[in-house]
């Protein structure tokens, strides 16, 4: 058994004790509950045990004493120089992350000292890393209070913490490991000591567990990791603010963590509608399936699929989320937006048109959801390829993002049938069942040939491993193609004496379905841009004094309005990073109803970069400020989408010496 730091602490406090020491004195002497001290003690026993060491003695009224220290202290002496932090130098981005994490998970007041002792920094260190979290706490409409002489703590709304502390947790732990450790006590890594030990108390976090799993099954609904996550983290504080607490199904409402608890619970079971409310909501789930199905010729509705059954579920779980005011993140909204925008519109204006049979407010993070399961039964209705392998895919970000994944195997590669199982219910003796099994995360505790790691959103690496263990589908192209195939053929039998009909067919089909010929040039409207819209700057001390450089100049040359920069850092603050779409770059940009006079661009190059605290966790350089009013704009768009996932273009638009350079690489690029 690993010890963590506490346990060490203890360890090292009876190392010095000479007589026994009871639990109380030992609480107050190094500053943990009575309940962590007990806990920590039987952990040392274990420890103790595993070593081949004498246990603790123990006495009903004395307390503990450690015996024999002169054959314990070398042992414990070795081990602390092997697994403790002092001889580990934790990276900038582990202690940021353990910061906000842990910080998100407590309710009382941190002082900095604790931040110093755990990752073993200064105290000026702590105090930078702390001002670098900051940006992405503003980004959440929470603060990050200092109380002089006693500490930091984050302040805000409890289900916005918690809910932050979930999807970072996502983003910064291997979850597998996570369940590892919830299962043996162990971790698998240095960084999972330093953040499981220390977040942790496990047997709270034990507790915590049990009672999330008895959640989920008085709902009768199994939670995504991001919600299960949510969960945990206020159950969490609920023991850290009430020792005695414990969870009861039918649990009183008495105050802020009572009412978080509640919303969480609420959002998970399914909403109970009067008569009345049901007839409307089916309504109103159908003519989102009929404006949808208008649009893209498919009948969501009545279709071979139980598609309009889960949709609906998704729906009515969707509005007891907003009347609740639970905020979810779509874990690939930007990489889906990027490939997926048009449909998303649609669902968009979909939802507004029938806002007066039920007017609430969906969130563009509730859309996106929408828009991905409409988005899979368009693609599913293109399929006709029977399939091969039988597939397993393993997926904590939801059943929206599963199904995604599994459409946009679908479309390229044959197999027999494909399943999705989220993460806590994967066990190891499914893989029997399975031809390869397809993750969104790593499984530290697998090595299996047959287990595929990929990204939540399919990449050209992800694509290109399917590669090599699936068979790609025969892509054909539309009838036309081998409709005009057959009748060249035939013209060609009927005058002419063909020697070789494999090679004519062969060079035949190439020809036709190649696509040598230069595309068209795309056609772009007029909009302002010259080497007066490009700004040069060093530095920018925050992203929205970054964002400001290039609006304050298009707002000089009468091509915005101040409205215009208001809105952007307002989408900016609800929505977050999004207009980060590449590493490094941004497109800042509003409505065309949100103060454009004429269409523009601009051009923010910053030589040191700014973080804007986005997925790709890397400082932008450049900002695009972008504003279009005319529907033939969107041309300008997708130009300088294609610019900006272009690594190469994009070095030489930073590595620029002049703003003369700089326009000829994005101009050129735009009407390329």
């Amino acid at each position: 058994m690993k010890l963590n730091q506490q346990c060490i602490q203890i360890l090292d406090f009876l190392m010095e004790q000479e007589d026994f020491k009871n639990i109380g004195y030992i609480s107050s002497e190094l500053g943990h509950s009575e309940r962590s001290v007990r806990y920590s003690l039987e952990k040392i026993d274990v420890f103790l045990g595993e070593q081949n060491l004498p246990a603790l003695i123990r006495h009903t009224r004395k307390g503990v004493l450690l015996p024999e220290k002169n054959i314990v202290s070398p042992v414990v002496n070795k081990f602390k120089q092997r697994i403790t932090p002092k001889k580990y130098r934790y990276s900038q981005e582990e202690v940021q992350q353990f910061l906000l994490l842990k910080l998100l998970l407590s309710e009382e007041v941190l002082p900095v000292t604790y931040f110093e002792e755990v990752l073993f920094i200064s105290r000026s260190s702590v105090l930078n890393h702390l001002r670098a979290i900051e940006g992405e706490l503003f980004l959440n409409n929470l603060d990050l209070s200092h109380q002089p002489r006693h500490g930091f703590l984050v302040t805000g709304n409890l289900i916005t913490k918690s809910s932050l502390f979930a999807r970072s947790f996502l983003r910064f732990i291997n979850i597998r490991e996570f369940y590892q450790f919830l299962d043996s006590e162990n971790s698998l890594s240095k960084k999972g000591e330093l953040f499981f030990y220390n977040l942790f108390e496990m047997e709270v976090l034990q507790e915590v567990n049990l009672e999330a799993h008895s959640v989920e099954e008085n709902a009768s609904r199994a939670m995504d990791e991001q919600l299960y996550l949510t969960l945990i983290a206020v159950l969490l504080k609920q023991h850290e603010a009430k020792p005695e607490f414990r969870f009861e199904a039918s649990f009183g409402v008495v105050d802020e963590l009572d009412k978080a608890l509640e919303t969480i619970i609420g959002s998970l079971k399914q909403y109970q509608h009067g008569q009345e409310d049901e007839a409307v909501i089916d309504a109103f789930v159908k003519g989102i399936c009929e404006k949808m199905g208008e649009i893209y010729q498919v009948d969501f509705v009545n279709g071979e699929t139980d598609f309009f059954a889960q949709i609906k579920a998704h729906i009515k779980l969707m509005i007891r989320r907003v009347r609740a005011g639970v905020i979810i993140e779509n874990p690939i909204f930007n990489e889906f937006m990027r490939d997926n925008r048009e449909i998303f519109m649609r669902v968009k204006e979909s939802l507004e048109a029938l806002k007066t049979l039920l007017p609430i407010s969906v969130s563009s993070q509730e859309i996106s959801f929408l828009a991905i399961y409409f988005a899979s039964e368009v693609q599913r209705n293109l399929q006709t390829e029977e399939m091969k392998p039988n597939l397993l895919i393993i997926c904590p970000e939801g059943v929206a993002v599963s199904k995604m994944i599994a459409i946009q195997i679908e479309k390229m590669f044959e197999f027999e049938s494909i399943q999705t199982i989220g993460l806590r219910k994967f066990k190891q003796e499914m893989m029997t069942k399975f031809d390869f099994v397809i993750s969104t995360v790593d499984l530290p505790d697998m090595h299996d040939s047959k287990v595929l790691r990929i990204h939540s959103y399919l990449q050209k690496e992800d694509l290109e491993l399917l590669q090599k263990h699936l068979r790609m589908k025969l892509v054909k192209d539309d009838k036309q193609i081998i409709n005009k195939f057959s009748k060249i053929l035939a013209i060609i039998g009927e005058n002419t004496q063909i020697n070789n009909l494999s090679k004519l067919e062969f060079d035949l089909l190439e020809a036709l379905i190649s696509d040598d010929g230069e595309s068209p040039k795309k056609n772009i409207p007029p909009f302002y841009f010259t080497e007066e819209t490009i700004m040069l700057e060093k530095s920018c001390p925050t992203w929205r004094q970054a964002i400001k450089v290039g609006t304050k100049c298009l707002e000089d040359l009468s091509i915005i309005e101040p409205s215009y920069h208001e809105k952007i850092i307002e989408n900016l603050k609800t929505y977050g990073p999004y207009m980060v779409i590449a590493p490094g770059v941004a497109i800042a940009h509003a409505g065309a109803n949100d103060g454009v006079l004429m269409d523009g661009l601009g051009v923010t190059v910053i030589e040191d970069g700014i973080l804007f605290y986005d997925r790709y966790e890397e400082p932008v350089h450049v900002i695009f400020t972008l504003a279009l009013n005319t529907k033939e704009a969107h041309s300008i768009v997708e130009q300088l989408m294609k610019l900006a996932l272009n690594e190469e273009k994009m070095n030489k638009i930073k590595l620029a010496s002049s703003k003369r350079d700089i326009y000829h690489y994005v101009k050129s690029a735009i009407f390329e």
